[in-house]
Formats: C-alpha cells, structure tokens, sequence
C-alpha cells in the first residue's frame, strides 16, 4: 500500500510541475513533504537544500517598509521555497519505492501518456493543420520537459523494465511516441538540454580524454552549423516550419545575451521582442548598479522597470518580479552572493563525476547528477532556471538523491553480512 501511495504521490507532482502553475506545484509539494516526511536525509540532498535555503534567507532579509508590495514578497517567496520542498518531497516518496527503477519508470510512464496526449490533440484537429511553427505551438503546446527527461531515461538507463526483451514492441511503440511529440513541440530548450543531458552522462562532457574527445566532436560539428546558419538567411515568417525553426536557433544567441540597440522612448520594439530575455536581463544590472545592491540584491518584493507598458500574460504590465533568466532572476532577488551560491549548486552537480563508485548503478546516478547539472545551466539561460514552475531537474536530483541513499545503505548490510 506504501508503494502505492509513493507512486500516486510522485504521479501528482509531476502532474502539478507540467501544469506550470508555481502556485499548485507549491501546495502539492508542501503537501506530499507533509505527508511524507522523514527525519532521515542523505548529507549529499541536505547539502543542496542548504544552499537554496541561503538563497531564501538572503532573498526574505528585507526592510519591511509601507511602500513595498507583499503580494510580490509572498510570490518571490513562494518561487525560492518551491524547488526546496519539491526536492525534498520526492526524496522521501522515493526513498519508500522497493524498486530501484520505479522513481524512472514513473517519469517515463508520464512522459509516455503526456506524448499520447499531445499526438492525439493533433490528430484531433489535423484538419486545421498549420505550417506555421508559431502556430502549432500556440495551439498543441510550446514545450513538456516530462517528455524531455522521459526521452533521456529511455535512452540513459539500460535496467528500465520496459526495455526487457518480452516488452519489446511495449517499447518501441513509447520511444516512436515520445520521439515525434517532442520533436513536434519545435523547442530549442527541449533540443538542447536532452542532447546535453545525454552525452553528459555518457561521460562526453567530463575533463578527461573522452570528454576532449567529445569537445572536439562538438566544435567541428558545431562550427560547420554557425557556418551554414550564417550564409543561409531563414525567413522569419512564411518561410515553411524548418526556416521558422531555423530563424529560432539563429536567434537563440541575440535573444539571450544580445540587448541589442532599441530606443524604448520611440516605442519601437519590433526588434525587442527578439532579444527580450537580454533586455530583461541588461535591465536588472542596472537597477542593481544604481540602487548599489550588488552583494544581496535587491530582496524579495522588489520589481524591475522595463520602460514601458508590455502585455504579458494577457496583461499590460510595466514593473516585472520576474525575468526569463534565471542567473539574472538570482542576482536581482539575492546579489553577488546568491548568484555565487546558484553557481556552486551547478558546480556541485558537475563534481559528482568525480565521485567514487563501486557498481554501475552507482556510477549511473552520478551522472545523472552531472546531466542535471546542465539542465540547470541551460534552463537557467532561458526560462528561471530550477524556479520555473514546469521545472523538472530538482525533482529528478530529489529522486537521484533517495536512489544513491538506498544503494548505499544496500551496500553497506551486504559488506556487513559478508563479515559475519
């Protein structure tokens, strides 16, 4: 019956985070912490806790004065608790599963029945099929990270049971599925980080000869890429879903880093909304360079100033408690200090390519540890990183966690019998 319920319970955050609701992921896993919480918690998942709750400590120390906005306090506050209680809330379901595989098979399972979803939505509707790329976004979806680590699993983990020869056909139907769903969501963030993810924990991404080898194979394919997409020009509209798809990549770079040169006082923002996550972002270092809140940042309840009314959401808003990247989202709430602890959780994961292992279960969660890693970092570049409500790294990194914990006591009972 336990299992159960520690399936059941792990189904519903997971249905909660993909429906990207902050204020739902939130109470569900406040919820299923409460239900099942544990005293007992590995030093390696209470490590990252930690560090994320300096990040809340830092972001809460705030003046309380009769001018500042407690809706947006309350609502930073929830974002910065969010991934701690999601964290630790699958680290106690999955540390009561028997099974090593069901934490995996569980996501695969949902990524499954959430591409099933997504292909039979547009099948539904395939008589007002769309070329346009923009559309058949807007209308089927822009992105499922489930299916984004589903697809991961499939392809990483060898002892999936679906993978056993008898299921076979089980499994080729579900990796066809999950295959065209995900390239039918046309998200570059999707794209990048499962091929990140998957040569990270092949050990492609690690300093050593493999991983040189890797770099290599990533900078001459890489570069013959920036070649082509430098002489070919995608039309940005009407150009047939590969230009629209490719327009996107090749905006990837602007969009993120490059402000670009656009006068907000003439109200021309044609050219912004291509380079919007920049802009948010060349806002925030300024507002933190003329208040001179560089250590701590400016605290939670504060907003930034875009410049000018924009709808977002569905509505006209100029003041914004929230940007599209996270490092800039970290440094705005919390300073130099959060951002350098934001850091040392990213460099946190990377190290666990490092860490000793005695089997290949072992070394396998550790990788996956290190494939999160760059999860983060390319979330963290596009969409909040791990406070983005539809985020699922953390969970992921709760669940590796309870698995490295059950192996290790495992470990330990069998060395002891051995001795007796």
């Amino acid at each position: 019956m336990k299992q159960w319920l520690s399936k059941i319970g792990l189904v519903v955050l997971i249905i909660s985070l993909e429906y990207a609701s902050v204020e739902i992921s939130f109470v569900c896993a406040t919820l299923l912490f409460i239900v099942f919480f544990s005293s007992k918690i590995s030093s390696k998942a209470l490590l990252v806790v930690a560090l994320l709750f300096v990040l809340v400590i830092i972001g809460a120390v705030k003046v309380i004065s009769p001018e500042m906005d407690y809706y947006y306090y309350i609502k930073d506050l929830i974002y910065f608790l969010r991934p701690i209680l999601v964290l630790s809330a699958t680290y106690f379901m999955v540390k009561r599963l028997k099974s090593k595989t069901a934490f995996f098979s569980t996501l695969v399972f949902m990524g499954g029945v959430y591409a099933f979803m997504h292909l039979a939505t547009m099948l539904m509707y395939v008589t007002n099929f769309s070329t346009s790329i923009e559309k058949i976004r807007s209308a089927f979806g822009r992105y499922n990270h489930v299916e984004t680590i589903a697809v991961v699993l499939l392809i990483c983990i060898k002892d999936l049971p679906i993978k056993k020869r008898k299921n076979i056909l089980s499994y080729s139907i579900l990796i066809s599925v999950l295959s065209l769903s995900f390239l039918l969501y046309f998200s570059r963030t999707m794209i990048v980080v499962s091929f990140l993810m998957i040569i990270a924990y092949y050990g492609y991404l690690k300093l050593n000869k493999k991983g040189a080898l890797g770099l290599v194979a990533g900078l001459i394919l890489g570069s013959f890429f920036v070649a082509f997409l430098s002489v070919y020009q995608p039309a940005e509209k009407d150009g047939g879903m590969v230009d629209s798809f490719l327009f996107k990549i090749k905006n990837s770079f602007s969009e993120s880093f490059n402000a670009g040169d656009v006068n907000i006082n003439k109200l021309d923002r044609r050219e912004l909304w291509k380079h919007w996550r920049a802009y948010e972002a060349s806002v925030v270092l300024e507002e933190n360079n003329e208040d001179s809140v560089w250590f701590f940042g400016q605290g939670f309840g504060s907003t930034i100033d875009i410049g000018f009314e924009a709808k977002l959401n569905n509505e006209y808003t100029q003041y914004l408690s929230l940007t599209h990247n996270g490092l800039a989202y970290v440094y705005f709430k919390t300073g130099i200090i959060g951002l350098l602890i934001y850091i040392l959780l990213i460099f946190y994961m990377y190290s666990f390519y490092y860490t000793t292992y005695n089997n290949r279960l072992q070394k396998s969660y550790n990788y996956l540890l290190v494939a999160c890693g760059f999860y983060i970092i390319i979330t963290s570049f596009t969409v909040t990183g791990i406070f983005k409500p539809y985020d699922m790294a953390i969970l992921l990194i709760g669940g590796i966690f309870a698995l490295k914990q059950l192996e290790d006591i495992e470990n330990r009972d069998t060395r002891n019998t051995g001795n007796t």
